[in-house]
């Protein structure tokens, strides 16, 4: 019997986008650990880089599970998410 898995455009499409969603919000959450850094609030700042890392590190772990198209093409959205909030916050020409 064959499982019932979305379509390989389906789950790369979906890969895709939950890359982006995080990528916004993981280098979004950056912007704001550094400003809590040069503020002198560590502890918070701490906090924050910990949840970063173990929420995006979470996320990785359920698309490998999905499989590679999933998990490669959160990468790229990542990737593509990086770029746009990094010429948002002025940190590319």
């Amino acid at each position: 019997m064959i499982a019932a898995f979305p379509s390989l455009a389906l789950q790369i499409a979906l890969g895709a986008t939950a890359g982006a969603a995080a990528g916004f919000a993981y280098f979004t959450a950056l912007r704001w650990n550094v400003d809590l850094f040069e503020r002198g609030a560590t502890p918070k700042a701490l906090l924050l880089l910990v949840a970063r890392f173990g929420l995006l590190a979470a996320l990785f772990v359920a698309l490998a599970k999905l499989g590679a198209a999933p998990l490669l093409s959160a990468a790229l959205g990542l990737l593509a998410a990086r770029r746009i909030t990094l010429r948002r916050f002025g940190g590319l020409e």
